[in-house]
Order: structure tokens, then sequence, then C-alpha cells
């Protein structure tokens, strides 16, 4: 009697713990992470120093070389904050200036609002920039505040995840409204600038 009821028990158990061994295994999700070099809401500061070219002014007469200016210095502090993962807003403040055949000395102090868009190869960034705004123009006792407009190409390694370093290239183009406009001028500058950003 006993052996009989052992092998209805084990009849019985047979089917539960053969299904038992059949179900199939819970999927757990999958994880999947996604390095962004950049992201949304990332801010950065840019320094950078170097030498400032005068190339040539556009004027009623035709272009004409300003070979009057000797070769100068440009000094840049920048503020930006990525809008996504490649465009980035902020403002600019620079100074520049260029020395004369006369031993004078003019200078010029750009305020500008700054838009760029950022490629990235791994480690390498390469911003093009279009920078738009004000600028305060200065030679012996005249004084001018017009307008100005840089664009600019740059590259920077990522050392790490605070800090970057490297250069660009750049275009000023200051012009000069007056009410005669004989005396209307564009004048052409370019820069090359090493420097660092500083992200946060």
């Amino acid at each position: 009697m006993k052996r009989l009821i052992i092998t209805m028990l084990c009849a019985l158990a047979a089917p539960a713990f053969f299904f038992a061994q059949t179900e199939p295994e819970p999927i757990q999700p999958e994880t999947v992470f996604d390095y962004e070099p950049i992201r949304s809401g990332d801010q950065y500061i840019h320094v950078s120093l170097g030498p400032n070219f005068p190339l040539f002014s556009v004027s009623a007469d035709g272009v004409s070389r300003m070979d009057k200016l000797n070769l100068g210095g440009l000094g840049n502090l920048a503020y930006s904050r990525f809008i996504s993962s490649r465009m980035s807003l902020g403002g600019e403040i620079s100074f520049a200036y260029n020395s004369t055949l006369g031993k004078n000395t003019f200078f010029y102090l750009p305020l500008t609002f700054k838009a760029s868009y950022e490629l990235v190869y791994n480690r390498i960034h390469v911003p093009l920039s279009l920078a738009g705004g004000f600028a305060f123009q200065t030679y012996l006792n005249r004084n001018y505040f017009g307008l100005v407009l840089k664009p600019e190409a740059a590259a920077y390694f990522q050392y790490n995840p605070e800090w970057s370093f490297g250069g660009s290239v750049g275009w000023h183009l200051l012009p000069q409204f007056y009410e005669e406009s004989s005396y209307n001028r564009l004048g052409n500058f370019a820069s090359v600038t090493l420097g660092f950003r500083y992200h946060f």
C-alpha cells in the first residue's frame, strides 16, 4: 500500500516538476550606455591671445591695403552654454590693437553675441562660430562706436572633462558709416589665437 501511494505521488509530482523546468526565465532589460561628449546645458569659459593682422579696407574708392597699420595683438574672453549637443550660444569681449607707422595706436574693443556649431571627432572639437555686436574704435582723438562681425573656425583637444586646449582663426569686419558716404569704410582684420576652454 505504501509503495502504491509513493508511486502515485511521484506520478503527480512529475508533470509539475517538468513544467517548472520548462518555464522561460524572465527577460532582463538591456542596459544601453551612449557616451555624449557634449550635453545640453554644458558651459565653458574661453580665453585666447594672439596676433592681429590688418588686411585691407573697402571704401567708395575700392579696396586698399592697410599698409599704415603694423602687426598688432588681440585677446578674447568668452562664455558659452550649449543649448543642444552641438549648438552653443554666448557672449565674447575682445580687445585688439595695431600700431601705425607714426608710432600711434589704433585700438578697438568688440562686444559680441556668439553662436557656435561644434563638430566632434573623438577628443578633437571643431567649433565654427559667428559673432556679431558692437565695437568701440579709437585712434588719436577720433572715436567711433559701430557694428562688428566676426566669423571664426577653431580646433580644440579635450585634455580632460574640465580643460581643452587649441587655437582659432578669426576675421573681424569693422564698418564705419558716416553722413558723408564717401567717408564710409569697411576694415578687415584677421587673427590667429591660442587659448584654453574651462568646461563646467
